[in-house]
């Protein structure tokens, strides 16, 4: 099963997931990269709305080049 690496791009610089995560395909990367994007905005839900449009979750593949970028804005969080 090939390994995904789900980064954190932001003005602030790239937080790179060291160790990242054997999944069957790139839809299921994306799934997962997903679920960090919710998790990450529902701990910013008091940070500006603007700053969202700063924020990418880049999956990156085994030959360490980005496969998929995501930002942050066009997702939307889901209340639970």
């Amino acid at each position: 099963m090939p390994r995904y690496y789900i980064d954190i791009r932001s003005h602030l610089g790239l937080e790179e997931d060291p160790s990242g995560v054997e999944l069957p395909d790139i839809a299921a990367a994306k799934s997962e990269a997903l679920k960090v994007i919710q998790t990450l905005l529902s701990s910013w839900a008091s940070m500006q709305p603007s700053y969202g449009d700063e924020i990418f979750i880049e999956i990156v593949g085994e030959d360490l080049r980005p496969v998929l970028i995501i930002p942050c804005s066009d997702v939307k969080i889901i209340k639970q």
